[in-house]
């Protein structure tokens, strides 16, 4: 296939992605639940509770297709496209502020809604951002809730490189420090 041939299969592709607003944005929904993914990171970070909670909404598609992820971009008018890190044929959508997952991607997908497992995970993401955007994770509690509600999403945390029981069980290690370790002479 030559270079000629992709572009007038892109250009094919692009003829036949709805042009009103309505039948568009039901098609990124659908495009969304095939090709998308509602993540939320926790890893080791020095700020409170030792873990960072991040959240973002992607889309990944092979660079001869991205002008899909555009389209994305242009219509949530929120977010970046970049090469798909380690793999230079794959590019991703990516919204990573909370602010804009909060304003514009959950109302989006609230308004268009997704169907089957898909919907179950952004179910369980919007409600992890709507705390994370109330600070519900500056206190213990809040924290270990939003964690737990992490790891029932994507197939209960299958993938993930922390277990619950490692981010659990550090919480209970630096609260046990504070209460072991003595105020030093002379501070309040």
């Amino acid at each position: 296939m030559t270079i000629s041939d992709k572009v007038l299969i892109a250009g094919n592709q692009q003829e036949r992605v709805p042009r009103d607003p309505e039948n568009l944005h039901y098609y990124l929904t659908g495009f969304a639940d095939g090709e998308g993914s509602f993540t939320i990171t926790i890893h080791r970070h020095p700020v409170r509770f030792g873990w960072v909670i991040d959240p973002m909404f992607q889309v990944y598609q092979h660079k001869d297709n991205a002008f899909i992820l555009y389209i994305f971009k242009k219509e949530l008018q929120c977010g970046y496209v970049s090469e798909k890190g380690g793999n230079p044929s794959c590019f991703v959508y990516c919204v990573d502020k909370i602010q804009q997952l909060k304003d514009i991607v959950i109302p989006f997908f609230e308004k268009y809604p997704l169907v089957g497992e898909k919907y179950e995970n952004f179910s369980l993401f919007r409600e992890v951002v709507n705390r994370l955007s109330e600070r519900k994770h500056f206190t213990k509690q809040g924290f270990t809730k939003i964690v737990r509600l992490c790891f029932r999403m994507n197939r209960n945390g299958k993938y993930r490189r922390n277990s619950l029981e490692t981010i659990l069980g550090s919480l209970e290690k630096s609260s046990e420090t504070i209460r072991q370790t003595p105020l030093k002479t002379g501070m309040i």
